[in-house]
């Protein structure tokens, strides 16, 4: 199968995903989190990869990291191959792990950095967490105060110090009060939001969310909603009306 030439960022800053092969589990315990954690560790100190945040779920994963591409491919294929086999030893599991190869797209804008790292710790929301500072397998406690694997400096100077981090990643805000904390950047671009929407949904996103049924639907619209994306540019993108996203 031939894939698409990856798109080299101008910021050097890549928002990337490393799903479950078939969507299925890539973590079924703390232990095997851990493992993947000193994996990212090794893939800072052996790869010059700066990570600016990340989080684990249940099937899949997400970064920002920046790095140029040869050094992140290399990093992350070693990564990937290291963690297979744990995973498949440990569980008995045969076959692939990862869903392919991992997931990258560029981010060029400083609004489009802080709406990525903000989607990234609210997606434990989706585990059920109440808040991003209770799940403990994200950048999040780092950005808080706590020691970690993250340079966490672009993030907390483009937002004005750790109590605007926790203000800008508090779940009850929408996008429209965000502005203000990212009048520093343009708005994230069509193509950018087009570029986001294929990344969390595939190629085949706007198929996807109009069949899905109405709560999976508005919550993949809430998704792109805290992704960056205005309510215009997801009217555009899925074809689904203004008045049924803005009740999402």
């Amino acid at each position: 199968m031939t894939h698409a030439a990856r798109r080299e960022s101008g910021s050097g800053v890549h928002h990337v995903t490393m799903r479950g092969a078939g969507r299925r589990r890539i973590f079924e315990d703390d232990r095997d989190r851990r493992y993947f954690v000193e994996g990212l560790r090794e893939l800072v100190e052996k790869d010059r990869v700066e990570l600016l945040a990340w989080c684990l779920m249940d099937n899949h994963v997400h970064m920002l990291a920046k790095a140029d591409l040869l050094h992140l491919s290399k990093g992350l294929h070693r990564l990937a191959t290291s963690y297979a086999l744990f995973f498949n030893s440990r569980h008995g599991h045969v076959g692939p792990v990862f869903q392919d190869r991992f997931g990258s797209l560029p981010v060029e804008t400083d609004e489009h950095l802080l709406m990525a790292m903000r989607y990234i710790h609210l997606n434990p929301l989706d585990l059920g967490a109440a808040f991003p500072e209770d799940y403990r397998w994200s950048s999040y406690g780092q950005y808080a105060g706590k020691p970690g694997l993250c340079d966490t400096s672009t993030v907390l100077d483009l937002l004005g110090g750790r109590g605007s981090f926790v203000e800008f990643c508090d779940p009850g805000h929408g996008r429209e009060d965000l502005v203000s904390f990212s009048a520093k950047g343009p708005r994230i671009s069509d193509a950018e939001a087009k570029h986001l929407a294929e990344t969390c949904y595939g190629a085949d996103f706007s198929d996807r969310l109009v069949a899905l049924d109405k709560s999976e639907r508005d919550r993949a619209l809430r998704r792109l909603k805290a992704l960056g994306l205005s309510i215009r540019q997801i009217e555009r993108l899925t074809g689904i009306g203004r008045g049924i996203i803005m009740r999402a």
